[in-house]
């Protein structure tokens, strides 16, 4: 950068931040986590809880034929298999 714009730089007012928006902000922000915590309070419950497991169980078992693959793969690369 040039000697010219690092002065003009100089020259710019410090960024202050508004008060009444970050207050208006930090309230949005605590009303939504509220409204979370209340949401997954609910989803909690014994009915909605067995199907996560069965998601998790699915990512796993795809998980583990993708590993063996990229496995058989690799040992078909070098003639081990």
């Amino acid at each position: 950068m040039s000697d010219p714009l690092i002065r003009r730089l100089g020259e710019l007012p410090a960024a202050e931040p508004d008060v009444a928006r970050a207050d208006h902000i930090r309230t949005r922000c605590h009303a939504r986590l509220a409204r979370q915590k209340r949401r997954d309070l609910v989803a909690s419950t014994p009915a909605s809880g067995r199907v996560a497991p069965a998601w998790q169980l699915a990512i796993a078992v795809l998980g583990f034929v993708y590993l063996t693959e990229v496995i058989r793969f690799a040992l078909a690369v070098y003639g081990l298999t």
